[in-house]
C-alpha cells in the first residue's frame, strides 16, 4: 500500500507539471528570442552543418535538439517550421526536470524529494520558460542532473556529461561553476567534523579531474559540430571575450526579488513565489538546529542554499538581467524547499500535505501566466512579450494578396532595427529583406514593415496600417495602394 501510494504521488506530481507545460503549447505568440533560435535551427537543417557564433546566440544544444524535433515533424527548412515541435523540446525537458528528485530518493527519502518535485512542477517561473524555445530550461535540467550526480558521492564521472551539456547549452554555465565552487568551499569550512584540507584535496582531485575532462570532451563534440569544425573549439572559449549583449536589458541589483520574493499586484492578480523562499529558508535554518537530521542531509541543504545565494549574487551584480537567467538558481531553491519536510516531527503525512497545499497559489499563477497573461506586460515573466495580434498577420497578408492574384506581393521589406520575431511570421515569403534605413526606390515595394517613420517617403504610394509587434515596439505596415484598393473593393464572400 505504501509503494502504491508513493507511485500515485509521483505520477500525480508529474501529471501536474506536464499539464502546465504541454497544454495549448502553441497558443502564445513567438517571442523574439524564440524566433531567433528557430532561424538558427533552420540554418542547421538546411545546411546540414552548424557553425557556432561566439558573438551571439549561445551554445549549439538547443538548435541540435530543435533540428531533431523538426525532422521528426517532417519540417526541413525555415518556411516549414512550426512552433509546437520546437517548443516540445523545452516543454518535455521541463517535464523531465520535475522527475529529477527521484534520483535523490535513495539518499534523502521520498518526502523531501516529493515536495521538491512539487515545487519544480508548480513554480510559475519554471513553467513559463519551459514553454519557450530558449536555452535556459535546458541549462537548468542539466545543472540539476549534475547536482544529483555529485550527491551520489560514489560515482562522480557522469556529472562530467551533464556539465559538458551545460557548457554546450549556454556560456553562462561558467557562473554555475563559480557558484558551486564557492558553495563547496563555504560548506566545507563551516562543517565541524571536516577533514583536513590536504586530505580533502587528495580525495577529490582525481574525480574532479575526470569530471572536467569528460565535460570538455562532451562540450567540444557539440561546439565542433561533432568534431568536424575545429574552429568551434576555439570560439567556445573566445565567446567569453567577444560576446555582445543587446542593449536595453540593464536592471537594478534587486531585479530578481520580484516576483520571486516580493509579491506584486498586476492585472488584478498577485504574483509571488514566496512560499518556496520561506520553505527553503526554513530548511537552511533547520540544518543548524534540527537534531533528527542526518549529517549528509545537512551538508546537502547548506550547499544548495549557498549555491543558490552565490548564483543570485553573481547574476545581480551583472547589469544585464532577464527573468529566464534565474531558472537554474531557482531550481536550487525548489530543491531546497523540499527539505523543509525534515522540520516536521516524524515527517507526518498530514502536516507534509498541509505544507504542500501552500504551493497551490503557484499552480494558479502558473495557469494564468501561461494562459490569459501569456503575452501580457502585466505578467512579470512575460519579458518584452510579442503582441497578440501578430498571430493574425499571415492570414491578413494572404487575404490582401488574394484580391490581386495576378500581381506578386513580393519582395517584402523590413525597415528599422529590433524587428524580431517579425521574420518568423513572414517565413513563407522567399523574397524579403531588412534594412536599418530606407533604401532607394522603396515606394515600389508592395509591403513594407517599418519600425521608423516613413511618412515622407511613402504617404503618396502606400497606405499605413498600424500593427502590433512587441509591447515596446510600434510598427506600421505600409501596403501599396493598388493592393490595398483591390482588397478593400473585393466583394464579400
Amino acid at each position: 500500500m505504501k509503494s502504491l501510494f508513493l507511485i500515485i504521488c509521483w505520477l500525480g506530481i508529474f501529471g501536474i507539471g506536464a499539464q502546465l507545460r504541454l497544454d495549448d503549447l502553441s497558443s502564445r505568440p513567438f517571442h523574439a528570442d524564440e524566433a531567433t533560435g528557430a532561424k538558427i535551427t533552420s540554418m542547421r537543417l538546411e545546411a546540414g552543418t552548424y557553425i557556432f557564433d561566439p558573438l551571439h546566440y549561445h551554445g549549439p544544444i538547443l538548435s541540435e535538439l530543435g533540428a531533431i524535433a523538426a525532422r521528426i515533424a517532417g519540417e526541413e527548412k525555415w518556411s516549414e517550421l512550426n512552433k509546437t515541435p520546437l517548443r516540445l523540446v523545452t516543454a518535455i525537458t521541463g517535464c523531465l526536470l520535475v522527475l529529477l528528485p527521484l534520483l535523490g530518493v535513495r539518499r534523502f527519502g521520498h518526502p523531501p524529494m516529493l515536495l521538491a518535485a512539487l515545487a519544480l512542477a508548480m513554480s510559475p517561473l519554471l513553467v513559463y520558460f519551459s514553454r519557450m524555445y530558449i536555452h535556459e530550461i535546458l541549462l537548468a535540467f542539466f545543472g540539476v542532473l549534475a547536482l544529483f550526480q555529485f550527491a551520489a558521492r560514489k560515482c562522480w564521472w557522469p556529472a562530467g556529461i551533464w556539465i559538458g551539456l551545460m557548457f554546450a547549452t549556454k556560456e553562462t554555465f561558467a557562473i554555475s561553476m563559480i557558484a558551486w565552487f564557492a558553495a563547496g568551499i563555504l560548506t566545507f569550512f563551516i562543517c565541524k567534523d571536516r577533514p583536513t584540507i590536504k586530505s580533502a584535496i587528495i580525495t577529490i582531485w582525481k574525480p574532479l579531474l575526470s569530471v572536467g575532462l569528460i565535460a570538455l570532451a562532451v562540450s567540444m563534440f557539440f561546439y565542433t559540430d561533432h568534431f568536424t569544425r575545429w574552429s568551434g573549439a576555439v570560439d567556445a572559449f573566445r565567446t567569453y571575450f567577444v560576446y555582445k549583449t543587446v542593449e536595453g536589458h540593464d536592471k537594478p541589483f534587486f531585479y530578481y526579488a520580484t516576483p520571486l520574493l516580493l509579491p506584486k499586484n498586476a492585472g488584478g492578480l498577485w504574483w509571488f513565489e514566496t512560499p518556496l523562499i520561506i520553505a527553503a529558508l526554513a530548511a537552511f535554518i533547520g540544518s543548524f538546529f534540527s537534531k533528527s537530521m542526518r549529517h549528509d542531509t545537512r551538508i546537502a541543504i547548506r550547499f544548495l542554499a549557498f549555491a543558490a545565494a552565490f548564483h543570485f549574487l553573481i547574476y545581480s551584480l551583472i547589469a544585464y538581467k532577464t527573468p529566464w537567467l534565474a531558472l537554474l538558481p531557482w531550481a536550487h531553491v525548489c530543491l531546497l524547499a523540499g527539505f523543509a519536510v525534515f522540520l516536521i516531527p516524524n515527517k507526518k503525512p498530514i502536516i507534509a500535505g498541509a505544507l504542500a497545499l501552500t504551493f497551490i497559489p503557484l499552480w494558479f499563477q502558473a495557469r494564468k501566466a501561461t494562459g490569459r497573461y501569456a503575452s501580457d506586460d502585466r505578467n512579470p515573466y512575460a519579458y518584452v512579450p510579442t503582441a497578440g495580434d501578430i498571430e493574425t498577420l499571415e492570414p491578413w497578408l494572404e487575404s490582401i494578396a488574394e484580391a490581386s492574384p495576378d500581381t506578386p506581393m513580393e519582395p517584402i521589406a523590413i525597415i528599422g532595427s529590433e524587428y524580431w520575431p517579425l521574420p518568423w511570421y513572414l517565413r513563407k515569403y522567399s523574397k524579403m529583406g531588412a534594412w536599418p534605413e530606407a533604401p532607394p526606390s522603396l515606394e515600389r515595394l508592395p509591403v513594407i514593415f517599418a519600425m521608423t517613420d516613413l511618412t515622407d517617403t511613402l504617404i503618396e504610394t502606400h497606405v499605413p496600417i498600424p500593427r502590433g509587434l512587441r509591447t515596446d515596439t510600434p510598427m506600421i505596415v505600409w501596403i501599396r495602394s493598388d493592393f490595398w484598393d483591390a482588397s478593400v473593393n473585393q466583394p464579400n464572400p
